[in-house]
Parts: C-alpha cells; structure tokens; sequence
C-alpha cells in the first residue's frame, strides 16, 4: 500500500503499514515478526507475488489471492502487463503439484474471484449471509471510501484506477 495511505489504515488498527512500491515488503515483514511469519497473506497484487507471500506464512498460514491489479497501468488495463503476468503466472504462482509439500509446510492457498462465483452460483448470498448479524450488530463496520451514482460510473473507475480509494467504492442507483 502506497505510503500516502498509511495514516488512514493506522486509523483502521494497522500496527505496521508497508509501501511494497519502495520496501521489499518480505523483508519488512520478516524484520517486524523476527522472522517467524505471518498467519494470512491477502494479495490484490498479482501472480508475481504470490510466491513471495507463501514464503512469508508460518506453519498454519492461509494466502488468499484475490486481485492482479498488476495489469492495470493508469486508467486503463494494459494488454503488454497483462500479457507478462500471464506469462509470468504459471513460474510465480503456487503450483498445483506441490500438494503433498503443501501438507508438510502446513500451509494453504484460497484463489478468489467474486465474477466467477456469482456466475456459478448466481449470487453471493453463501458468502454475504453469514456476515449480515455481525453488520446489524456494529462488529463489522464497512470503510467506503466514496459513493457514486450510476451515471457516474466512470468518474468511479478513474477513482479506483488513480488508486485514491481507501476502502470500497460504491454505486448508487
């Protein structure tokens, strides 16, 4: 996360913001546990750093993966960095036959794509559902960073797309 940010996560109870543009961010991550890891790894990255986020889990941690906003150049989505992280994808991410040393570290990787989910499923209600008492109750507390209406949407896309969001960017019929 850009260092421009890292005030406003503070205010969400981040201990230890990182600017993986100018840190290694293993490096940090191993200076500030002294070496033992970390329990979950959420990367919105891409391919090229799922390898480096296994590596930092201790025995027990989960990567979830989730995003490859490393194809996203400016406003728009660049064919030539997609086209290197697909290249890339199958040398930087877990490989499928490491199963058997995958038990043996104890570790565990989640792939999440919420398009494909809905389209097999038809909602997202399994994965909402159980966070509905939780949000009635005031435990969860959603971080929106604006609210656009639909005749909006593309100042909404230039919002995400310059990266100025902290939190979720919602529209509103």
């Amino acid at each position: 996360m850009s260092a421009s940010k890292h005030d406003a996560i503070r205010e969400n109870g981040v201990d230890h913001a990182i600017d993986y543009r100018s840190q290694d961010f293993a490096e940090e991550v191993r200076r500030i546990t002294g070496g033992e890891g970390i329990d979950v790894a959420f990367d919105a990255l891409g391919p090229s750093s799922f390898r480096k986020d296994y590596k930092l889990l201790r025995p027990g941690g989960r990567l979830i993966m989730y995003g490859a906003s490393e194809v996203q150049t400016g406003e728009r989505r660049s064919l030539p960095a997609a086209l290197r992280t697909l290249t890339k994808s199958p040398f930087s991410s877990m490989p499928w036959w490491k199963g058997l040393a995958m038990m043996n570290e104890n570790k565990g990787v989640f792939g999440l794509n919420m398009l494909s989910w809905w389209d097999a499923e038809g909602s997202l209600d399994r994965v909402i559902e159980p966070l509905i008492p939780a949000l009635r109750k005031g435990e969860l507390k959603p971080v929106v960073a604006e609210a656009f209406s639909f005749d909006r949407a593309p100042d909404a896309h230039r919002f995400i797309a310059e990266r100025r969001n902290i939190g979720k960017v919602v529209l509103v019929p």
